[in-house]
């Protein structure tokens, strides 16, 4: 930590990411995208890469829990209505075009969180509707009321709502921290390139780098 004028600047990971103001941030890990019953795997969407991320962001999970670290789910609704038509028009390049009318849509089973993260009953969840966890949630106002100074993020998608979150975090006054390994997209190409631009400007680390340093605390 130093003192830059009359701010003080964590400078470590070690600061960064104590227990006690940090929060994990899981990003859009729902049925639909990420089970293999959900609507992408059911029409034949390769969904390997969130698959492979699911056992490290449990292990993160499991300490975020043992050391008391703030855990917050976003889940990602597409209702039908709410939806800008450059939106709509972004959507027509996805895997997944709009004629699954229920896909990721409040109120359906795909809309939850992945049932093998087990949200707690004392975890929040917050619904989004735009790539930012910030935009038209309550997340920057939980984040100050709690004392949060640092997110870890994990979830999906690499380039999309997971780098948009990530800018906004340091946009807001967060430190943000990224695990390589426990973020995905169906895109290997995106996510390298999503991961190498954001190393060069925040802290993208591994999920066995943050627990050596939750387990040490």
């Amino acid at each position: 930590m130093k003192q830059v004028g009359n701010m003080l600047v964590l400078e470590t990971l070690d600061e960064i990411v104590t227990p006690g103001h940090t929060a994990l941030l899981v990003i859009d890990i729902q049925n639909d995208n990420a089970s293999t019953q959900g609507t992408l795997a059911s029409r034949g969407v390769d969904i390997s890469a969130v698959r492979r991320t699911i056992p490290a962001i449990q292990m993160v999970l499991a300490e975020a829990r043992r050391t008391a670290v703030t855990v917050i789910f976003m889940r990602i609704s597409n209702d039908r209505g709410l939806e800008s038509p450059s939106r709509l028009r972004m959507r027509e390049k996805s895997a997944l075009k709009r004629d699954a009318a229920e896909y990721e849509s409040s109120g359906c089973s795909g809309n939850e969180v992945l049932g093998e993260l087990e949200p707690g009953p004392d975890e929040r969840q917050f619904i989004k509707y735009l790539s930012s966890s910030f935009m038209g949630t309550p997340l920057d106002f939980t984040f100050r009321n709690l004392g949060i100074r640092s997110a870890v993020v994990v979830g999906m998608v690499t380039e999309g709502c997971v780098e948009t979150t990530v800018r906004d975090l340091e946009q807001h006054g967060y430190y943000p921290v990224v695990l390589s390994d426990c973020v995905s997209s169906r895109r290997q190409d995106l996510h390298h390139a999503a991961l190498l631009v954001m190393s060069a400007r925040y802290d993208v680390i591994t999920s066995e780098q943050l627990l050596a340093i939750w387990r040490r605390a």
